[in-house]
């Protein structure tokens, strides 16, 4: 059975669902709007999913360990997975999902996932706790992939702008595979038009510790995703939609060329036994909408 959980303040209500610990709704009460984009299956049926132990397309549809192989969904099987309470609050959640039998027929590793939510009177702070519960090094990656509803083809003029001046890119996917052998540079700034995402999810790197504001066509900040050790960002949407997915992330879909193994996986890490890995994500709403960025 699927439980969902409520966390409210004076600005805010959040739903979360135990269901891969999916943020399902999140809701500015002050103005009665809805920031989460809802699920739509002619467009993206999900809102939020958390990404492990993979980010990403699989070119071989999983993962070899060594001369084993492991078949494995695109961004991994959390976001399908139950979670189960731990603490609740007015305003806070903290749920945790446990390696199964089911878990290590495709995926050979004892580990949890800790997820706390804290919500905010700005937003929502979410932090990931990744412990390795085995004898062995943990093999995984981490990424989470909210989606927001923003009319971004109602209006010319978006961009996401990025406070690091070491963030690179744009690096463009293609059949959901990213190689970085093309064109990039520094980037502080990124227009949003109606072919941004015709090809598929676009890539930053160096975004640790980065602040990653949407700014309207008026010049106003009206979200940011403050990361912390999050090396990637992908931007994600589909044409046509009011969506914007802004996913902080460890690690990247695969390269075409890609092995399938997952010693060479971009952004894969080794986790030693007993070891705990944390990450943390900021979802910030200035309250006036007139914080300006770049």
């Amino acid at each position: 059975m699927v439980h969902s959980w409520i966390l409210e303040n004076s600005r805010w209500q959040m739903a979360i669902s135990s269901r891969g610990a999916e943020m399902r709704s999140l809701t500015e009460k002050t103005a009665d709007r809805q920031w989460l984009w809802q699920p739509d299956d002619r467009v993206w049926k999900s809102t939020a999913p958390l990404l492990f132990p993979v980010v990403g397309r699989l070119v071989h549809n999983g993962l070899w360990d060594d001369e084993n192989f492991y078949p494995l969904p695109a961004h991994g099987f959390l976001r399908n997975q139950a979670f189960a309470l731990l603490q609740h609050t007015p305003t806070t959640l903290r749920l945790i999902n446990r390696a199964s039998k089911e878990t290590l027929r495709v995926w050979p590793f004892m580990y949890s996932v800790q997820v706390d939510y804290t919500l905010l009177e700005s937003g929502v702070r979410i932090s990931w706790r990744v412990m390795n519960q085995d004898s062995k090094p943990l093999c995984f990656s981490l990424g989470y992939h909210p989606g927001f509803a923003l009319p971004l083809f109602d209006t010319s003029g978006w961009r996401v702008v990025f406070s690091e001046a070491d963030t690179m890119g744009p690096f463009y996917t293609r059949d959901r595979t990213l190689s970085l052998a093309q064109p990039a540079g520094s980037v502080r700034e990124f227009a949003l038009t109606p072919e941004t995402f015709c090809d598929g999810a676009v890539y930053f790197a160096g975004c640790q510790g980065a602040r990653v504001s949407v700014v309207s066509p008026e010049g106003r900040t009206v979200l940011q995703c403050q990361l912390t050790s999050q090396p990637w960002i992908a931007l994600w949407g589909v044409p046509g939609a009011d969506l914007l997915c802004i996913e902080p992330l460890s690690g990247t879909t695969d390269a075409p060329d890609a092995s399938g193994q997952q010693r060479d996986k971009r952004g894969m890490q080794w986790l030693a036994a007993g070891a705990a890995y944390q990450q943390e994500l900021d979802i910030i709403f200035p309250a006036d909408g007139v914080q300006r960025d770049g």
